[in-house]
């Protein structure tokens, strides 16, 4: 899959944002019981995918949809509104996604 060039910078600052937030936010963990570690990774990467997936396809969707010069006319801190607002819609897809399949996200023990 080819990224065409305003892409890149909201993968950046979109990549920046979640290592960032990880430092800020308790760590969980998504269980369901009577479900083996394989199963549960394998549903995480099911839905992490498809949650990246369709929130980079809205973006794209609503950047077609913007008069103007689209991502690459816009100010640094528009470019880095858009790279939360998308990182915060993979998130929210992320859980209703594991959370259909039956997964509760609970604190992680150390």
């Amino acid at each position: 899959m080819k990224m065409s060039r305003p892409v890149i910078p909201l993968v950046v600052a979109l990549t920046l944002i979640i290592l960032l937030g990880a430092c800020a936010v308790k760590a969980t963990v998504w269980q369901k019981p009577n479900v083996q570690v394989d199963e549960q990774r394998a549903a995480l990467a099911q839905c992490r995918a498809y949650a990246t997936r369709e929130a980079e396809r809205d973006y794209r969707h609503q950047q077609n949809d913007t008069v103007g010069t689209g991502y690459g006319g816009q100010s640094t801190y528009q470019k880095n509104m858009d790279a939360y607002q998308v990182g915060k819609s993979t998130s929210d897809l992320l859980a209703r996604c594991m959370k259909l399949k039956g997964y509760r996200q609970v604190p992680a023990t150390n």
